[in-house]
């Protein structure tokens, strides 16, 4: 009789690795698309911050937002399973760091990709976004950098990311991430 019960062991250990096995590989699919999110996301967090640095010591440079551009699209080139939709630079708001609105404020200039990115080229493949608007806030004339008022530049990254499995989708489409630093001063300047 001990051996029909060692059997019924054997048959219930395989039924519950049948049921347990799926559920742990789908968990691990699972834990993957959700880690090749977060290493696409802290890629743009740290394109963002690398493009609000370059801009807060370009100031008003008149090519300030030409070396903003170059600068995120090297570290944007790193995005693994996303793609890049728009760089903003925008004059912040002074005390929260917000964006103006695009469509009604000339203190933000947006840029789009004028195709998939070419990382190993030269020079930066984003053009003005086609809207009234849109690169009005000229950096040469502009940007205030000089004591006592500063004012702060952000940039934002909008950009989308892709299943990598296609087991799972995520319910949003596109991601965005500013970083906002205050202009250094102009201590060229005499009073």
């Amino acid at each position: 009789m001990s051996r029909p019960t060692k059997s019924r062991e054997k048959g219930s250990t395989l039924v519950e690795t049948a049921i347990v096995v799926p559920l742990l590989i789908l968990l691990a699919l699972g834990l993957s698309e959700v880690g090749f999110l977060v290493v696409d996301y802290l890629t743009v967090t740290n394109a963002a911050r690398s493009g609000a640095r370059t801009g807060a010591s370009a100031a008003d440079d008149p090519s300030a937002d030409s070396s903003i551009l170059d600068v995120v699209e090297e570290d944007v080139c790193n995005l693994r399973y996303g793609e890049l939709v728009s760089v903003s630079i925008y004059e912040a708001d002074p005390v929260d760091g917000s964006m103006p609105d695009p469509e009604t404020s000339n203190l933000v200039n947006t840029y789009v990709p004028l195709g998939p990115l070419q990382c190993d080229s030269t020079g930066h493949a984003m053009v003005c976004a086609p809207s009234p608007l849109s690169c009005n806030w000229d950096p040469a004339t502009d940007r205030d950098n000089v004591p006592p008022g500063f004012d702060a530049l952000g940039v934002r990254i909008e950009f989308t990311h892709d299943s990598v499995t296609n087991i799972f989708t995520f319910p949003f489409s596109q991601l965005s991430e500013s970083a906002v630093m205050q202009l250094e001063p102009n201590t060229k300047v005499s009073s």
